[in-house]
């Protein structure tokens, strides 16, 4: 290295400049809504296409079959996805009447690339879930932290609430919904509650990690192929169901994941998954560095700085952070991270006390 040198080296008189900018090391940009998505085509078969229109989605694949037939798909999907507000999606294709395997082969593929969120609205439910659960659960083992947005297909209510799991990664959204109908646009067309997989998750592309989908309007829906009662909204939520309901519009009831625990909120998940992203990205530059008091200084120093902002952008609360390294870590090549996080939790309920004098 020309800005480098050991001083036993030394022989000619001279000026040596020894440059070390670990210092420098920050955190580059972070994707927190990129989607990445496998349906039916005719075309583009075997590869992934980086899309940032319906437009380009329609050269890749071709046009979809008719809405009331359903058979090729992927196209249609990248449409409602653009229409939801997705900004970057990653699509792969598969042919007409491809196997669960198919898909396996393909998310694995797609995995690849810069994707957060991940759909495959025309599988059923019971298939979406078989599929993209061992997708992210093998992705997150490494180090890849991935979500996935499934619709609920069930006939009512009762069914939808019947279909709940436990993954802290998987937002499951009910019910389905109405789309316009090209061939008669008198009649529209009710597509199946895990189409609504697509809407849902081209609106989680548009927030940052801390914004709540909770309350947040789907413009891109107009009218919910089921209603439920109170009750039933109820019911739904007490089982993790990321439910819609036509209120001034289709909104959000409450933005949960499927965990019943510490990462119900949706926020809760993508707040921590940004941290472990940005660290990630931080740190990395410092593998092969020297493993002293220094550079184990700026590796604090440029994590410090990431949090920071996260503490500015209001994503956290508050945050306490340490590197350390003992004599037996530094002869291994391990400097210790030390993070503790209070992420920020959205607003979901107001209560508000009345007293009359």
């Amino acid at each position: 290295m020309a800005e480098d040198f050991v001083s036993s080296s030394l022989v000619l008189p001279g000026t040596y400049i020894r440059v070390r900018a670990e210092g420098l090391i920050g955190t580059g940009g972070i994707s927190t809504g990129n989607i990445g998505v496998v349906g039916t085509a005719a075309s583009g078969i075997g590869e992934t296409h980086n899309l940032s229109s319906a437009a380009e989605a329609l050269e890749a694949f071709g046009p979809s079959d008719a809405v009331t037939a359903r058979t090729i798909n992927l196209t249609r999907i990248c449409t409602e996805l653009f229409k939801g507000g997705a900004r970057t999606v990653y699509a792969r294709a598969v042919a007409e009447g491809a196997a669960p395997t198919d898909y396996d082969a393909a998310f694995a593929e797609l995995i690849k690339d810069d994707v957060q969120i991940l759909v495959a609205p025309e599988l059923s439910t019971e298939h979406a879930l078989g599929v993209l659960q061992p997708v992210i659960e093998s992705a997150e083992n490494n180090g890849q932290d991935l979500m996935a947005v499934v619709g609920a297909d069930g006939a009512d209510a009762a069914a939808i609430a019947a279909q709940a799991i436990n993954n802290h990664r998987v937002i499951l959204a009910a019910p389905g919904y109405f789309v316009v109908n090209p061939d008669d646009p008198d009649t529209p067309v009710a597509l199946p509650g895990n189409w609504v997989a697509a809407p849902v998750a081209g609106l989680i592309s548009t927030l940052s990690p801390h914004a709540s989908p909770t309350n947040k309007g789907l413009p891109s829906i107009t009218r919910l192929a089921q209603r439920f009662s109170y009750g039933q909204r109820m019911n739904l939520v007490n089982n993790r169901i990321f439910t819609l309901e036509d209120r001034q519009g289709v909104r959000v009831v409450r933005g949960l994941t499927t965990h019943d625990g510490g990462f119900a909120q949706v926020t809760t998940r993508r707040i921590v998954d940004f941290a472990k992203a940005g660290i990630r990205k931080t740190s990395n530059p410092f593998v092969g560095k020297l493993n002293n008091v220094r550079v184990r200084a700026a590796l604090q120093g440029a994590l410090d700085g990431f949090l920071t902002s996260m503490l500015v952008d209001e994503q956290l609360t508050n945050y306490s952070l340490e590197v350390t390294a003992t004599r037996r870590d530094e002869i291994e090549g391990r400097a210790i991270v030390n993070v503790l996080l209070q992420p920020t939790f959205s607003i979901d309920f107001v209560a508000v006390t009345l007293v009359l004098e």
